[in-house]
């Protein structure tokens, strides 16, 4: 398997806002958390991380990307701008 990659807080989010394009649901705590739809269809629910460019590493990470719905060598294809955001609509699109 392969492993996550050490991103910092701010490319995933980053990542997250561009290419997911949740709905924000909550900002009133630490960290913001938005709903990603297929065709109107609430797929999941996601954690978005503050924009710190601290690392965030593999143990957090893994918990985002499950939440995305990707497993690690996608998560790290999503965060690295291989994945776009058309191909990350299609994966999503697939688990309905």
């Amino acid at each position: 398997m392969t492993p996550i990659k050490n991103f910092t807080e701010k490319e995933i989010r980053s990542a997250i806002l561009k290419k997911a394009k949740p709905t924000i649901k909550s900002k009133d705590s630490k960290h913001w958390m938005g709903e990603i739809y297929s065709n109107g269809i609430l797929v999941t629910t996601v954690k978005i991380p503050n924009e710190h460019n601290r690392n965030m590493f593999m143990n957090k990470s893994k918990f985002i990307a499950r939440d995305l719905k990707l497993n690690n060598h996608q998560f790290n294809e999503f965060i690295e701008c291989h994945l776009t955001e058309k191909e990350y609509s299609e994966l999503v699109a697939e688990l309905k």
